[in-house]
């Protein structure tokens, strides 16, 4: 039997968990200006919040690792036949391991950072040193990893989903459009933004992105509400879904 419940519950874990994050990180943190600021104000505003910081860190962290097994389970529910929804189920699982990569540098190494940087015996060499090194982790693992491959790689896999999902026909359409738009937008807005350095296009496309990620919550609330089909019935929608659409690029 198919439990779509299992994957709603993900996909809400996920939303509360980023959400969570998003709170502590901005009120404690000044998330996500801090990560334009250089290594000086930046370590000193972990400093002096680190307890918060770390745990709006494991919030992202959870989030995105919860995001792997709803991934893979969206792909059971929504297209598990075609090479298609592979695919998309692929761009999830890569997008969330990219993220976690990012966001893991937070709780586990920038502490060592910060506690050297904060040490008062250390010598203004060694602060540079770990100012230098502050700004090549936050280079590679959040510029690069984080934000760059992991907004890139989820962005896919959002827009994929919410394709899927308006193709599947058993959510309301202008629900599944909604979520269509709502992906596209922080898809398209937020890699521009970190890309080139646009402060305003990147708070634009966060928004988006928060408001895609309470229309994923909210599928996933329908997910909780939608029976369970056996296998071979699913299946069997698949097979003719597949058919459907064969026969229709053929006419075309």
């Amino acid at each position: 039997m198919r439990r779509p419940q299992g994957t709603g519950t993900l996909l809400i874990a996920s939303a509360v968990l980023s959400v969570g994050g998003y709170l502590v990180l901005g009120t404690q943190f000044g998330w996500p200006a801090v990560l334009d600021e250089p290594a000086s104000r930046a370590l000193d505003a972990f400093v002096e919040s680190a307890v918060w910081v770390r745990f709006g860190f494991y919030l992202f962290l959870l989030s995105s690792l919860v995001l792997v097994p709803a991934a893979i389970g969206l792909h059971d529910h929504l297209d598990r036949r075609t090479t298609a929804g592979a695919s998309v189920a692929a761009f999830g699982v890569l997008g969330a391991f990219a993220q976690m990569l990012g966001w893991v540098r937070w709780p586990i190494t920038v502490p060592g950072l910060a506690d050297a940087w904060s040490d008062p015996g250390a010598t203004a060499t060694s602060r540079e040193a770990t100012a230098a090194a502050y700004d090549v982790l936050n280079g590679y693992a959040g510029a690069a990893l984080g934000e760059h491959l992991g907004w890139l790689l989820q962005g896919i896999w959002a827009v994929g989903v919410a394709v899927l999902v308006l193709r599947d026909g058993r959510t309301p359409t202008w629900f599944a459009g909604l979520g269509l738009t709502l992906a596209a937008m922080w898809a398209v807005a937020v890699p521009t933004a970190t890309a080139v350095g646009l402060a305003t296009l990147e708070l634009w496309g966060l928004n988006a992105y928060t408001a895609w990620y309470l229309w994923l919550a909210a599928f996933g609330v329908l997910l909780l509400r939608r029976p369970q089909a056996p296998v071979a019935q699913a299946d069997a929608v698949g097979d003719d879904r597949a058919a459907r659409n064969r026969v229709s690029s053929t006419r075309q």
